[in-house]
């Protein structure tokens, strides 16, 4: 279970179950404007038809917010939705109100606070009085009212992780790319204090034999020869060291890219290290123990705050991460 909520595929199938428990609510009012007390099969007719309009509009704005966007022309179709709904209302039987939970959904999907709450909170009010309007007794108008609560919270409690599980993956793909980029730069800058001056040393000494032997010195051409080839051999070596370390991941771009993802996830997270500087590598155990840390803590739900301490002592590198009440000790070997 856990591995399939880490998944790719429930965050795209979170919208697609959002927009079909969207459309189940309706269909259920639907059915009540045909068979409630004081409700015909006029009443319902017009219930279908007024569903049938609406409800596009309405299951459009559930797609768009699950999956962390915002609706194209969404105040428009807000607009039309609002008139089907409120105009249908004398029609639709006393059972319609109930469809004001489309209505109060959308209104806080769609529109910016605070005029989103007082849109929402307008609707609920609206439902019970308008009921009582159309016929039903005051005993039953309560329950609408809460049907219209229920419901609404039912739908955005679909919606809105939805759209979190979408923000914390683009979240996630974002800062992989930050930190191949990262590590990128870092190889390159190594690359170039490195092995740079030890290349241009070997140009250098390669243009003083040619030199040489131009000049028709061929001693001190064998000379400069031979110590190109001892310092090209240790260019060697040290470009195959240089090399399986780049294997390793950088341990300050793993340290970053945790802080990096649990603030995305709305953990606020400070990073402390030492001043005098932390290994550039960081060994298989150590990542896999620190990414399961972070794993947990994003499990775990938003934590207040997380603090990941790096600390040197006797050659010997500890991370710290305190969230909470908790702190887990991983040892790091480079």
């Amino acid at each position: 279970m856990t591995d399939l909520w880490r998944s790719d595929r429930v965050v795209r199938l979170a919208p697609v179950a959002a927009v079909a428990c969207s459309a189940l609510l309706p269909l259920v009012q639907v059915g009540l404007a045909f068979s409630y007390v004081g409700n015909d099969v006029g009443t319902g007719l017009w219930s279908l038809a007024a569903t049938a309009l609406y409800l596009p509009p309405h299951l459009r704005h559930i797609w768009y917010v699950a999956r962390a966007r915002r609706p194209p022309l969404a105040g428009w179709s807000l607009a039309g939705m609002t008139a089907v709904i409120v105009g249908a209302t004398p029609l639709a039987g006393n059972s319609w109100p109930r469809a004001y939970t489309a209505l109060g959904v959308s209104f806080l999907l769609v529109l910016p606070a605070p005029w989103s709450y007082l849109g929402y909170v307008a609707v609920v009010a609206a439902a019970a009085p308008v009921a009582h309007a159309l016929g039903l007794s005051w005993a039953a108008a309560p329950w609408l009212t809460f049907s219209v609560l229920a419901g609404s919270a039912a739908l955005l409690l679909l919606v809105w992780p939805a759209a979190a599980l979408t923000r914390l993956r683009t979240a996630r793909e974002v800062l992989a790319q930050r930190a191949v980029m990262q590590e990128r730069r870092r190889i390159d800058d190594d690359l170039r204090h490195g092995l740079g001056s030890a290349l241009e040393s070997i140009a250098a000494r390669g243009d003083r034999a040619a030199s040489k032997v131009a000049n028709g010195d061929p001693a001190a051409a064998a000379e400069e020869l031979t110590g190109l080839a001892e310092e090209s051999r240790r260019t060697l070596a040290e470009a195959r060291r240089r090399v399986r370390g780049y294997r390793r991941p950088s341990l300050r771009t793993e340290l970053e890219t945790a802080a990096d993802l649990l603030t995305a996830a709305g953990v606020a997270t400070r990073l402390d290290l030492p001043r005098g500087g932390i290994p550039d590598t960081l060994a298989p155990q150590a990542r896999g123990a620190l990414r399961a840390t972070v794993t947990r803590l994003l499990r775990a739900g938003p934590a207040g705050t997380c603090t990941i301490t790096a600390t040197v002592a006797d050659g010997q590198v500890r991370l710290h991460v305190r969230a909470g009440d908790t702190t887990e000790t991983i040892e790091v070997r480079a």
